[in-house]
């Protein structure tokens, strides 16, 4: 549960929802719902209500700083029929700290040190606000900061291991993520007919850059285990996909193209037009070998790139000679190494911002593949 009206009008970038579901899920734990509400007493309480009414445990980010619209400490009050006390040792603490630089308190800012009666106050190890760990009716209640700085060690040291002692269960959730590129979601899809019968492990689907990315979940009392009960299902996955898998886990296709230059003691320019020099900008933010020599702008200055093994061109995003209205435009790329030469021709759709995104994912996984055949060869 997500508190902050900054947070449904789109002022702050919910963040901590994506942080609190992947730590929740890597302990084994089932996450239902997920609910943002704004800074009203009366909405507080009734989705606390609800939130009771169908989860063991509610984890809870935000209004609990100094501010009168900070209410979910006074949210849990009225939701458990309880008052409000302060734990007087945290308010001298926090007292003293102001007053040390030189500053006098405000009533507000002590605020900070209340509780709802019978709550436990959780450590707050980068601010001043005690999160809250209440029990009501048999479910437990834990408000943490919504300052991700705060909220993310409190997460951890705090309401994970109260978690889990809760629980009674040593339960992880572990997954293997397999990238692949060249064909659509679809066309995975009916590859891959058949594993979805699974629940654990389980397979699913996700979806970004042009790349669709395999996941295999299993849930077990053990990493080892989880695992272990990964591995037929990722093996069934590998024999299915082929050369379409291209990366496991966190890697990257530039990683993958970096990695590849490397181990063929090659470099690598590239010269762009349509992407404007973004291909080129992902391999040296990646590049710790010094593989790629630099790239150039294609109509922006200077044509020739710097001397390399490999070229990579991108370009251009134009009108072609045929007649009639288009709704996507070209984009050509080439990637000429001293094994051969490769062109690919893409017809993306969308405005100059999307083709170039589009472009960009094109242009590395075009090199990564140029590279993988000619380095079989």
């Amino acid at each position: 549960m997500l508190v902050g009206t900054e947070l449904l009008l789109g002022d702050i970038v919910n963040s901590n929802a994506a942080i609190i579901g992947r730590r929740l899920a890597e302990q084994g734990f089932d996450i239902h719902h997920q609910v943002v509400v704004g800074d009203n007493m009366g909405r507080l309480v009734e989705v606390l209500r609800t939130a009771v009414g169908r989860a063991d445990a509610i984890v809870i980010t935000g209004g609990i700083g100094p501010t009168q619209d900070d209410l979910t400490r006074e949210a849990l009050c009225e939701l458990a029929g309880i008052e409000m006390t302060r734990d007087e040792a945290h308010a001298r603490w926090v007292d003293a700290r102001i007053r040390a630089t030189g500053r006098e308190p405000s009533l507000n800012v002590l605020r900070m040190a209340d509780l709802p009666a019978g709550a436990e106050g959780l450590p707050n190890a980068n601010g001043v606000a005690l999160g809250v760990a209440l029990e009501h009716e048999g479910r437990w209640l834990f408000a943490m900061p919504g300052v991700p700085a705060e909220m993310v060690p409190m997460l951890d040291d705090e309401v994970l291991p109260r978690l889990r002692r809760i629980a009674g269960r040593p339960e992880v959730l572990r997954s293997r993520v397999l990238h692949c590129w060249g064909l659509g979601e679809s066309t995975i899809s009916d590859l891959l007919d058949g594993l979805f019968a699974s629940s654990n492990p389980s397979v699913a689907f996700l979806i970004k850059d042009m790349e669709v990315r395999v996941r295999i979940t299993a849930k077990a009392d053990d990493e080892r285990t989880a695992l272990v009960m990964i591995e037929p299902v990722e093996a069934e996955v590998r024999d299915r996909l082929g050369n379409l898998l291209f990366a496991v886990d966190d890697e990257t296709v530039e990683q993958i193209v970096l990695a590849r230059l490397s181990e063929a003691d090659w470099t690598v320019a590239t010269v762009e037009n349509a992407t404007l020099g973004l291909v080129g900008g992902r391999l040296a933010a990646s590049d710790i070998s010094s593989v790629f020599a630099g790239g150039v702008i294609a109509g922006r200055g200077p044509a020739s790139p710097p001397e390399a093994d490999v070229l990579l061109e991108v370009g251009p995003i134009g009108a072609d000679q045929s007649t009639g209205p288009r709704t996507t435009r070209p984009v050509e790329m080439t990637v000429t190494t001293p094994k051969g030469r490769h062109s690919r021709i893409f017809d993306f759709g969308g405005d100059d911002e999307r083709l170039r995104a589009f472009a960009v994912i094109a242009g590395l996984h075009v090199l990564r593949t140029a590279l993988r055949d000619d380095l079989q060869r």
